[in-house]
């Protein structure tokens, strides 16, 4: 809720700069001007149907509307084809009378695919179609059954996070009573095995009570525009509409879609046309009472991404917390989800509307962020106790090997500082 207040402060003082100086001029026809493509509640659930050529070509050209007004696109990347590309499809698609939602979606893809893990085309087939494959299924994580938030107590206590779902809204606001608690204990292990992210806001929460250092926030781009207010509400209403949201957390969601809907209205009405907002170089203070004394390890795998993996950012920078396990997933470089309707054959399009940059450098969108102890056994939780238990001198070369904001040799030597540890267990 505090995320959607704060965007819409933001588009009301960008919109009063921007029309500050422009009495003068004409007034725009928003509602020609910007397509209105929010999804009707009786679409929501509609399956795709096959199109004829003038459809598809119809959706082509809304496809290449959605993404040129909400797309953040991937920093270094065009964030649309050449013309020469759309013309090229067109043709491709001018070449037959009639196409599936499948074959519509794999045009789709080819033309406006980007090395970005959360772009999706849904074409009502088993999973949506991505312009890059995720990875295979990562080892020893969590059933997909447990709990949001888990805490096991014991000499090395063990907090399971699983995910950052809005829906899970009650777990998550627990969160930072919890890591006030793991701060009192000398060692403590974070299980983030096959958390593929949610609400940023909530992972940042438990992370920043953990200490009280000033840690770089993510650079971010954010997308403004009708298109993307509009398409982030339809993400809202379709995770209601499909049932999975629980009634205790109907308010949570009910909040962001009224914010998103007024931001939609405002950009509407006063006719202002996409535009950015960047926040580079930011830093925010972690709220406990001192810094972390404790030896803490976050264990991960290819399932932790998105805000997961922005959770990382920060956590990296924290003195005493040590990265172990594998690689994860690599998809945080472009999020908070917008999600689009073709309007004849019912391809859905889900994309990102803000852009992020890991303050260190050390992410890339496909490959995630590597570990600073690669573990690769049957127990992690054992083998991340392990190390939690004997880190003293890991933690204290990865502070060393983040001070100038990037890699060092020490942090070699801080993973090989702990081998000894897990080979002795084994």
């Amino acid at each position: 809720m505090l995320a959607g207040c704060r965007r819409l402060l933001l588009v009301l003082i960008g919109l009063a700069a921007t029309l500050s100086g422009c009495a003068a001029r004409p007034a725009r026809n928003p509602t020609v001007d910007a397509p209105d493509v929010r999804i009707a509640e009786s679409e929501l659930g509609r399956a795709p149907r096959d199109v004829t050529r003038e459809e598809a070509l119809a959706d082509l050209a809304r496809a290449v509307y959605v993404f040129d007004q909400a797309y953040a696109g991937v920093d270094g990347q065009a964030r649309m084809p050449a013309p020469k590309r759309i013309a090229d499809s067109q043709a491709r698609i001018r070449s037959q009378p009639s196409w599936t939602p499948h074959e519509l979606a794999e045009v789709l893809v080819d033309l406006l695919g980007q090395p970005d893990s959360h772009l999706s085309f849904s074409y009502g087939g088993p999973s949506p179609l991505r312009a890059v494959e995720a990875r295979g299924a990562p080892l020893g994580t969590p059933p997909l059954d447990a709990p949001a938030v888990e805490l096991t107590r014991g000499e090395v206590p063990v907090l399971a996070i699983r995910s950052f779902d809005n829906r899970s809204v009650d777990d998550m606001r627990r969160l930072p009573a919890i890591a006030a608690e793991l701060r009192r204990v000398p060692r403590f292990v974070v299980d983030l095995r096959g958390n593929s992210g949610g609400n940023y806001s909530f992972a940042e929460a438990f992370l920043l009570e953990l200490t009280d250092a000033e840690l770089r926030r993510l650079d971010e781009r954010e997308v403004v525009s009708i298109a993307a207010a509009e398409g982030r509400a339809n993400a809202v209403r379709r995770q209601m509409a499909g049932g999975a949201v629980p009634a205790s957390a109907l308010p949570h969601y009910f909040a962001q879609l009224d914010a998103l809907e007024a931001e939609a209205q405002i950009i509407r009405n006063s006719g202002a046309a996409r535009t950015e907002l960047t926040t580079a170089g930011a830093t925010v203070r972690g709220r406990a009472p001192g810094p972390l004394r404790s030896r803490a390890v976050f264990l991960v795998d290819g399932g932790c991404a998105s805000a997961c993996e922005m959770m990382l950012a920060l956590a990296r920078q924290v003195p005493g917390i040590v990265v172990a396990g594998q690689s994860t997933r690599g998809g945080m470089a472009v999020g908070e989800l917008a999600v689009f309707r073709l309007p004849n054959s019912g391809v859905s399009i889900s994309l990102g509307t803000r852009a992020f940059h890991d303050p260190l450098g050390d992410f890339a969108e496909t490959r995630g962020f590597a570990p600073d102890v690669l573990l690769d056994g049957a127990d992690p939780i054992s083998e991340a106790k392990t190390i939690a238990s004997a880190s003293a001198a890991v933690a204290r070369r990865r502070v060393v090997s983040r001070s100038d904001g990037g890699r060092s040799a020490e942090l070699g030597r801080a993973a090989t500082l702990a081998a000894p540890a897990i080979r002795a267990r084994d």
